[in-house]
């Protein structure tokens, strides 16, 4: 089951994901999935209704999508969905989606919960997950080229973001931060450091 996780998620890192979840209510919201060696895991916060849902019935769905507007809707409880009668949990019937059981792993906050997929349904087009590192690593590029334009307060603030960029890159995606390491080996000798 887990060879097909390379579609979604190629390479290790943090991807974002919609996860639907029920138990105590049935919601889909936004959630970054941890992906190490094909292990999947999760940090859910313990105040979250997706934590108290898990903590109820430990089954989920997972949406992959780049659509951010799926995203959004969610964000605002207006996304429309159905529920799976397999595994008891929301879905949108137009994303692929992975069942998957989720097994809390550790007690902290915010709490690690082990994602074991069950499933595969595909509904759409085949698209990779979305992962932040990957994705910011663009804008990255385009403000690394400002740094022998701008000046003064304009190129502190420039400095700020790069600097906000590159931590995102590294905590998200290390395969994006290795491709990039040559661009900061530029900065530094330029006499920027963003590590």
């Amino acid at each position: 089951m887990k060879k097909f996780l390379k579609m979604f998620f190629p390479h290790d890192g943090i991807y974002e994901v919609l996860v639907g979840t029920s138990g105590i209510k049935p919601i889909i919201k936004p959630l970054g999935i941890i992906v190490e060696a094909n292990e999947l895991r999760s940090k859910i916060y313990k105040s979250t209704l997706t934590y108290s849902n898990l903590e109820k019935n430990n089954k989920c769905s997972i949406h992959v999508t780049l659509d951010t507007t799926f995203f959004i809707l969610s964000m605002l409880d207006k996304l429309t969905f159905s529920i799976d009668s397999d595994y008891n949990v929301p879905v949108l019937k137009n994303l692929n989606v992975i069942y998957a059981e989720c097994m809390k792993t550790s007690s902290t906050d915010p709490s690690i919960f082990t994602i074991n997929p069950l499933d595969l349904e595909i509904n759409s087009n085949l698209t990779r997950a979305y992962n932040r590192g990957d994705y910011i690593s663009v804008d990255f590029l385009v403000n690394y080229t400002r740094l022998d334009i701008y000046k003064g307060e304009d190129l502190e603030k420039l400095v700020r973001i790069l600097e906000y960029e590159w931590s995102v890159i590294k905590r998200t995606s290390q395969y994006t931060s290795s491709l990039l390491e040559e661009i900061l080996n530029k900065m530094r000798s330029k006499g920027f450091k963003l590590d």
